[in-house]
């Protein structure tokens, strides 16, 4: 009889080890997505700054050639 429980025990583990993988791969597959959509979030913030960097002046010097600077931007 013992040995029927263990054979039960270990079938009862074994679907338990497959429960707890499977959570964990649900939870990195949406730990993956949302660090991809922070990616895209971050790198649009990003491109918007260095667009900004690039057109705030503070003399015609900071601006390229056939621009002026005009209250603050390069125009």
């Amino acid at each position: 009889m013992r040995g029927a429980v263990k054979g039960q025990l270990s079938a009862e583990m074994v679907i338990l080890l497959v429960v707890v993988i499977a959570v964990i791969a649900i939870v990195a597959s949406n730990l993956f997505k949302g660090a991809k959509t922070a990616s895209h979030g971050f790198e649009s913030k990003v491109g918007n700054m260095t667009a900004n960097m690039n057109q705030t002046c503070f003399t015609d010097m900071d601006c390229p050639s056939g621009q002026s600077c005009v209250d603050g931007r390069c125009q």
